[in-house]
């Protein structure tokens, strides 16, 4: 009778912990669906991308990726979701160079075209317009998703920048600066003569999507284009990167001096958390949290 008692006891610490673990993967997979699947976790996951298909970028490394096969055609091209954002890292994108606006607290690695397999929009912004060179005689045409106003999220800032502010871009070679002169909301994607060269211009523009204020200007419905001029070009050293806010990792030291203080005090707290917590992090300290806890439960149910 006793070794039964034993028996059943030891049959129910292994039912308890089953039912600790199981329920430990139930809440794990649910809190990571929900996660992921709302803008704030794609967000973190297009901005993980870019980091990864960025980092450590050379001169010699941006050059060669300029030579792979790519694709214009932004017809073909869809809002971003989930199952977009995990696919392309099935798809390696290469960078071609890294944008910055330090004013508006917004970096971006670059990308040439929408790539091969339309994946280069899940790593940052692209050139949507072939064969225009930075700093050149052209208008050269960028752009990106608006991830849902988390701030430093891709162009998710575009709309705050101003006449004035200083748009750098970078092929690992050089890094040119543009200063913005123009900036319009209310852009519908049939008007794609914002992307048309201007004569003798050395001109960038910068588009996204306009849903930062869905009550006037739709979902997807129009766009936020923003314009500068050619200033000049300075050699990519790594001050010079890192001074331009060009590198993969910007110094918070150097964003605060730059970023405009109405641009950090418009941002809901969503876009603080954003900058300041990268994807393993986020992830990291969850799974410790959880883990503990999962410990804990087992100790009490076998001790």
């Amino acid at each position: 009778m006793r070794k039964q008692k034993e028996r059943k006891s030891v049959s129910t610490k292994i039912f308890d912990s089953l039912y600790v673990i199981v329920g430990t993967i139930l809440l794990v997979a649910g809190l990571s669906l929900f996660f992921f699947n709302n803008k704030v976790g794609r967000a973190y996951m297009l901005r993980d991308n870019g980091e990864r298909a960025s980092e450590n970028l050379t001169a010699k490394q941006a050059d060669k990726n300029r030579k792979v096969k790519t694709t214009y055609d932004a017809s073909k091209t869809t809002d971003v979701d989930t199952r977009q954002l995990w696919d392309a890292r099935k798809t390696p994108a290469g960078a071609i160079g890294r944008m910055s606006i330090p004013a508006a607290d917004i970096h971006n690695p670059l990308f040439q075209g929408y790539g091969a397999q339309l994946q280069n929009l899940s790593y940052g912004v692209c050139t949507v317009v072939p064969n225009r060179v930075m700093g050149g005689t052209n208008n050269y045409v960028v752009a990106g998703h608006y991830m849902g106003n988390y701030g430093p999220a891709v162009l998710d800032n575009l709309h705050l920048t101003r006449a004035g502010d200083k748009i750098y871009f970078t092929d690992m070679h050089k890094i040119y600066e543009y200063v913005e002169t123009n900036m319009r909301y209310d852009i519908t994607p049939k008007q794609v003569e914002v992307e048309n060269n201007i004569p003798g211009k050395k001109t960038v523009t910068l588009i996204t999507c306009s849903d930062f204020n869905v009550n006037q200007y739709g979902y997807g419905q129009h766009r936020t284009v923003a314009v500068g001029e050619f200033v000049g070009s300075m050699p990519a050293t790594k001050k010079n990167l890192e001074n331009t806010e060009l590198t993969n990792k910007v110094s918070p030291k150097i964003s605060q001096k730059h970023v405009r203080y109405k641009v950090v005090k418009s941002q809901p707290k969503s876009a603080k958390i954003y900058s300041s917590l990268s994807l393993k992090q986020i992830v990291f300290w969850p799974s410790v949290i959880i883990g503990v806890i999962v410990v804990i439960c087992l100790l009490k149910i076998w001790l």
